[in-house]
C-alpha cells in the first residue's frame, strides 16, 4: 500500500469513528504512514492528519532532512521560539477543537503540549484506527520481515558459538549484537541470554554470570531491518543435558510445532494459544507456562495480533506473529522455543530458519 493510500485509508477510518484529527509522534506508526520518522527527542514532532489535510510539526533542526523524505506540509519551529505557534497553526488549519486521536507511543511531554494547545473536546488513542491497517502485512513487508529473520538466524549462530564455559551472559549478548550490526541491522532491539537458573525468568536481564558446564542457556534476540523487527529464541546446553532438561525441552518444542501446524486462515488467535497450552498442561507443565503463546511483529516487536486466550480475532493471510511456548522452573532452569511465522492463503510459513534442536556443546 502506497503512502497516500495508507493516509487516505486512515482518514476514512477517522470519518467512520467521528475523529476530527489524529496526532502521531515519530514512532512506528509514523514510519508506517510516511516510511520515515525523524529522530525522536524531547522536541515536539508530530504528524497531524485531519479529515482533508495532512501536515507535520517538526523541529527546525530536523526540517531539511524530513523534507527530503516526505511531501507532507511541514510546520517548523525553532528552539528559541518553542512549538506553541506551530500548534496554534495546526488548530486553525483543522478548525479545531473536536475529537483527537493520539498516538499512545508518543512522549507524554509532547502529548501534554498538544493537549494544552489544542484543547480537544475528547481524546482517544489511535490504536483502534491504525492497528487494523498494520495488522495484515503486504508482500513487501513480509519480504522485509524475512530479511530480518535471516539476520536473526545469523546472530543466533554467533551467540551459540560464543556459549562456552567461562563466558559471561553479557559476552554472549555482545556476540549476537556484533553479528546483527555486521549483517546490516539498523538497531538491536533486545538480547536476552539467561543461563542456568536465570532461565526461569522469561525477561531476564543478562548479567556477568559465567556460563558453566551443565547449564541450559536461553538465547532470545531481535533487531530491526529497514524498520521491520526480528525475534527468535533458541537454547544451548553445555555438557550432557540432564533427563529433566531433555524432557522439558522436547515438550516445549512439540508445543511449538503443534501450534505452528494449527495455523491457517480462519482459525481464531486464541485457538493457537490453546493448542500450545494444552500440550504443556497434559505434560504437567501448565502452571509453568507464564505468558501468552505469541505476539504480532512488524514495525514493532510486540503488536497485534495477540496469540492468547480471549483473543477471538480470526487469522488472515498476511498476519505475522511469534509462536513461543515456554516452561519456567524457579531455581532450576527455563525453556523457550520461538519462531516468527506468517499466515499464508493455504496455511503457514516459518520465517525463522534456525534448527529447533537443542544445541548441545560438550
Amino acid at each position: 500500500m502506497k503512502i497516500q493510500e495508507r493516509i487516505k485509508t486512515l482518514q476514512v477510518q477517522m470519518i467512520d469513528k467521528k475523529v476530527d484529527m489524529a496526532a502521531i509522534g515519530p514512532t512506528s506508526s509514523m514510519r508506517y504512514l510516511l516510511e520515515f520518522a525523524p529522530f525522536a527527542d524531547e522536541r515536539l514532532c508530530v504528524l497531524i492528519i485531519g479529515i482533508d489535510s495532512v501536515s507535520m510539526i517538526v523541529p527546525d533542526l530536523n526540517a531539511e532532512e524530513t523534507a527530503a523524505h516526505t511531501t507532507v506540509k511541514l510546520i517548523p519551529w525553532k528552539d528559541s521560539e518553542g512549538p506553541q505557534k506551530a500548534v496554534q497553526q495546526i488548530r486553525e488549519i483543522n478548525r479545531f477543537p473536536g475529537m483527537l486521536a493520539v498516538d499512545p507511543a508518543m512522549r507524554a511531554d509532547n502529548l501534554l503540549q498538544l493537549l494544552n494547545g489544542l484543547n480537544p473536546d475528547k481524546v482517544i488513542t489511535i490504536d483502534e484506527l491504525i492497528s487494523p491497517l498494520r495488522l495484515v502485512k503486504s508482500d513487501h513487508e513480509i519480504d522485509l520481515l524475512q530479511q530480518a529473520a535471516w539476520q536473526a538466524d545469523k546472530a543466533m549462530q554467533a551467540a551459540v558459538d560464543a556459549c562456552v564455559p567461562g563466558a559471561t551472559e553479557k559476552e554472549v549478548v555482545w556476540a549476537a549484537e556484533s553479528a546483527f550490526r555486521k549483517n546490516g541491522a539498523e538497531e538491536v532491539c533486545f538480547t536476552i541470554v539467561a543461563s542456568g537458573p536465570n532461565g526461569a525468568h522469561p525477561h531476564h536481564r543478562s548479567r556477568d554470570r559465567e556460563i558453566r558446564k551443565g547449564d541450559p542457556v536461553i538465547i532470545d534476540i531481535g533487531a530491526s531491518f529497514q524498520g521491520y523487527k526480528s525475534d527468535i529464541t533458541r537454547m544451548v546446553h553445555l555438557g550432557t543435558p540432564d533427563p529433566d532438561v531433555l524432557k522439558v525441552y522436547d515438550t516445549v518444542k512439540h508445543a511449538n510445532r503443534k501450534a505452528f501446524s494449527f495455523v491457517q486462515p480462519g482459525v481464531a488467535a486464541e485457538d493457537i494459544d490453546l493448542v500450545a497450552r494444552n500440550h504443556l498442561e497434559e505434560a504437567g507443565y501448565g502452571k509453568a507456562f507464564l505468558h501468552r503463546t505469541g505476539h504480532g511483529i512488524g514495525l514493532d516487536v510486540h503488536e497485534p495480533p495477540w496469540i492468547m486466550a480471549g483473543n477471538k480475532s480470526v487469522l488472515q493471510a498476511g498476519m505475522v506473529f511469534s509462536i513461543e511456548p515456554g516452561v519456567y522452573l524457579p531455581g532450576k532452569f527455563g525453556v523457550r522455543v520461538e519462531d516468527i511465522v506468517v499466515v499464508t492463503h493455504d496455511g503457514v510459513r516459518n520465517l525463522t530458519g534456525f534448527d529447533h534442536s537443542l544445541v548441545v556443546k560438550q
